[in-house]
């Protein structure tokens, strides 16, 4: 009888250990997390001058679709982040009138594709905002932003500027989260160089929107 009991006892014990086994939660993950992106930026400002009828005209980078690739360490609140994003941007004229006899409002824009490849590397940091019902976060970033402006016949540019940013997260299954997002940027010099430029155009400062969707894994 005493050997029965010892059994049962032994019996239960395995059985409470396997079962605390079982319900105990997954190890945490690390705070770092690797993403994947795509998105597409449009410019305004970057250049200014006047066309041979006094007509205002602008040259402008025009949108590039930009695959990118970040690492970033944090949790659910403070975050800092690195990306890398590359690309290939067109020039587009705006300003020039249709015709004499039927000018437009805002001109017509001619576009010269493939112009330019231009790669970029910022440096961010993120917060939480709000967690909305069912589960996706608002973030909001700021960050300094370099893009260095490839063309063919000409010397790279780079350029600095700051930028911020919204962005909703939704979590997927295990590691993976999915992120939309929102930039805002600007730099105080433009992608072109003055010697580059048709005369009698000049320099701006430049404003950049980006929208992108992203994946992310945490490690």
């Amino acid at each position: 009888m005493r050997s029965s009991i010892r059994w049962l006892a032994v019996m239960q014990a395995g059985l409470v250990s396997a079962g605390a086994a079982q319900t105990r939660p997954p190890a945490p993950r690390t705070p770092w997390s690797v993403g994947f992106s795509i998105g597409t930026s449009t410019f305004n400002g970057a250049t200014a001058g006047l066309g041979e009828t006094g007509e205002g005209l602008e040259f402008t980078p025009y949108r590039p679709t930009m695959l990118g690739i970040a690492v970033t360490y944090g949790r659910e609140g403070l975050r800092f982040g690195l990306s890398a994003r590359r690309g290939d941007a067109g020039i587009g004229l705006r300003g020039v009138p249709f015709s004499e006899d039927s000018p437009t409002p805002d001109g017509v824009l001619i576009i010269a594709e493939g112009a330019y490849t231009v790669a970029t590397m910022a440096a961010s940091a993120s917060t939480r905002l709000a967690r909305l019902r069912g589960g996706p976060a608002l973030r909001s970033s700021v960050g300094l932003n370099m893009e260095r402006w490839t063309a063919t016949g000409t010397s790279p540019r780079t350029i600095l500027g700051p930028q911020a940013g919204l962005s909703l997260e939704i979590a997927l299954s295990g590691a993976f989260t999915a992120t939309l997002e929102g930039e805002l940027g600007f730099t105080p010099k433009s992608p072109f160089k003055v010697s580059d430029l048709p005369e009698g155009f000049r320099e701006r400062s430049t404003w950049r929107r980006t929208l992108m969707a992203g994946l992310s894994w945490r490690l």
